[in-house]
């Protein structure tokens, strides 16, 4: 009897040391970004799923579908580097760019770079739990633009 009760006690610590220890979410961005969401743009949706990577960032992937063709595709990442918070996208096909964040409040996150053309600026605006909005600025032909998304939590 005295065995069975090392074992089971033995299997007991074993049990406890193998548990997995949750994942910090380093930035507070899982509850107002995780998820799948979708968007209008142009004539066709904007298709995005975010999650919390095993790092703790932000982690996203993208792309564009219109009239049954995926026309653009992106990767990006929200992570902390040293002490400046920073937008990482890799648009497919594309070189990676990199932002900064200016503007970082409870329910918005606004990163820069102006050493692009177009996006300079990215603006996300948490609005609520199924909804938040992007916006983009950049420059195209000399002139500013500006692109507003309004997503929907789709789960």
């Amino acid at each position: 009897m005295k065995k069975l009760h090392l074992v089971l006690f033995a299997f007991f610590l074993l049990a406890c040391g193998e548990q997995e220890t949750a994942i910090q979410d380093k930035l507070n961005l899982e509850e107002k970004l995780n998820g799948a969401w979708t968007a209008k743009a142009f004539d066709g949706e904007l298709h995005e799923s975010w999650h919390l990577n095993d790092d703790g960032w932000m982690e996203q992937q993208g792309y564009y579908i219109e009239a049954a063709d995926t026309s653009y595709s992106a990767k990006s990442q929200i992570m902390k580097v040293g002490e400046e918070v920073i937008l990482f996208s890799v648009i497919k096909n594309s070189n990676p760019k990199i932002f900064k964040a200016i503007e970082s409040m409870d329910n918005k996150l606004v990163f820069f770079n102006d050493d692009y053309s177009n996006p300079i600026k990215v603006t996300y605006k948490f609005q609520d739990s199924l909804n938040y909005r992007r916006t983009i600025q950049g420059k195209e032909n000399d002139s500013l633009v500006e692109y507003i998304f309004n997503f929907r939590k789709v789960n």
